[in-house]
């Protein structure tokens, strides 16, 4: 069984997924570390431009998913980036990154081979309209915008001092505008998924509507 929560930057997609993968038994997948990852492995390798070289990276490199203590860390070329996932200049440089294909398809190869004989739960901008579109519940989790620049200003004030608020809204601005108008496998809503708006719900609510909604579909 593959679900899929879909949405744009800052809803709460990996929160709730993690919550109901916990209901449901099943594993989390948050594709948006594999962005990260990648990115940060990129500029570690002080690429700037989309080139050949930007390109022979990634087609060489490995991209690995595993599950340590039950919590996902990414692998590039075998060296672990979890604990790099969001640093701010991965955050800033993610979007640069991802509006190329070959970045986008090694990622979606490795969900793909990842999800092989399992049950998980994907979130990410584009799991059930292009990663999983044959997935049995695809859901899209949208939210006011500066309610998610609030939110993830919440969550990074934690470990960095020096972010403001209207940084993260400018940022996640930015984000928005690249992932719904590039040209490969743009932020939409997946066909046939069920729109939740989390503005004014809570991760529970919000995981409850979910339950709800498997439930029925399955009796139906």
């Amino acid at each position: 069984m593959i679900i899929t929560i879909d949405g744009p930057a800052g809803s709460g997609k990996s929160t709730v997924a993690s919550e109901l993968a916990k209901r449901l038994n099943c594993i989390h997948c948050d594709s948006g570390a594999l962005f990260r990852a990648l990115t940060a492995f990129l500029l570690d390798k002080n690429i700037k431009k989309l080139d050949d070289n930007f390109e022979r990276l990634i087609k060489s490199c490995s991209l690995n998913i595993k599950y340590l203590d039950d919590i996902q860390h990414v692998y590039v070329n075998d060296i672990d980036y979890t604990e790099r996932l969001r640093d701010i200049i991965v955050s800033e440089n993610v979007p640069f990154f991802s509006t190329s294909v070959v970045f986008q398809e090694k990622i979606y190869d490795t969900l793909k081979k990842f999800a092989h004989n399992r049950n998980a739960i994907f979130d990410g901008r584009n799991m059930g309209s292009t990663v999983f579109p044959d997935a049995e519940y695809k859901f899209y989790l949208d939210c006011d915008i500066r309610e998610r620049a609030h939110r993830r200003y919440m969550e990074l004030h934690q470990t960095d001092n020096s972010i403001s608020q209207q940084n993260i809204l400018n940022m996640i601005t930015q984000r928005d505008t690249t992932d719904r108008t590039r040209q490969y496998a743009p932020l939409m809503i997946p066909e046939n998924a069920i729109i939740i708006d989390s503005t004014h719900l809570s991760i529970s609510q919000v995981v409850e509507a979910m339950l709800n909604a498997i439930k029925n579909k399955a009796i139906d």
